[in-house]
């Protein structure tokens, strides 16, 4: 297995953790539940975890057509340059993740456009994958250290360009799902992560420039061809 995988899977799941996500989960459960949080009315569990389905489709479709794609494009194109390729994005990378440790700043990444929904609105699936979409669009800057690290690993392998952006939206996806499918009773614990994002930005900062010394010096391909021969013969057949 390449060690790409489990890092853009932890990738997602840090983007999860981030500090322009987190704080708007409860804004998200409040849209799917079709209700306030505070609502006596009992929601179907289903019916929420169906359109959590649906927002989390919206935002893996966005990824995967704004970055899978022309990652897997023009990364064929230039592979005979993909060892440069992934040297100059190795220094992006770092500067991603000093920008995240807060060492330098980067003023696009800290833009957003917020998303506020009215907390009558009744969802629907059609705008609940909407609202996916609009959230990949509009929080893409905010989470793009994480998933630029992504696409710098992608245009090392463009043939895998696609499966890595999916393997991200499903690391960002999960804990939505977890939270769809727990409601309230996983606010509590989102709130008390919600106290330490600041750690969340240092692990993620430090995963980012180690990624890009990585890859700036050559050793990512090193590394990576450890791992794949560490795994086991019938499991890299299915990956």
């Amino acid at each position: 297995m390449s060690i790409s995988v489990p890092l853009t899977f932890l990738a997602g799941l840090l983007s999860f953790l981030s500090p322009c996500v987190l704080p708007l989960v409860p804004v998200y459960v409040g849209y799917l539940s079709g209700s306030t949080l505070h609502a006596t009315t009992a929601v179907p569990r289903s019916r929420v975890l169906s359109h959590a389905v649906c927002f989390v489709g919206g935002f893996t479709l966005v990824f995967i057509i704004l970055f899978g794609l022309p990652t897997t494009l023009l990364g064929s194109l230039f592979q005979d340059a993909s060892r440069w390729i992934a040297r100059v994005g190795g220094l992006f990378v770092i500067l991603f993740g000093l920008h995240t440790l807060r060492v330098i700043n980067i003023p696009f990444l800290n833009m957003t456009r917020r998303l506020d929904m009215p907390s009558d609105m009744s969802p629907g699936y059609a705008r609940s994958l909407v609202f996916g979409m609009t959230f990949a669009s509009g929080w893409t800057p905010c989470i793009g250290p994480l998933l630029g690290t992504v696409i710098t690993l992608a245009f090392a392998e463009p043939s895998r360009a696609i499966g890595y952006v999916f393997i991200y939206a499903m690391g960002l996806a999960t804990p939505f799902l977890l939270t769809a499918l727990l409601l309230t009773r996983g606010l509590p614990v989102l709130q008390r992560l919600n106290r330490h994002v600041r750690t969340v930005e240092v692990v993620s900062g430090v995963m980012m420039v180690g990624v890009g010394l990585l890859l700036v010096t050559g050793m990512f391909t090193v590394l990576n061809g450890y791992f794949i021969r560490m795994t086991p013969d019938w499991l890299l057949r299915y990956l």
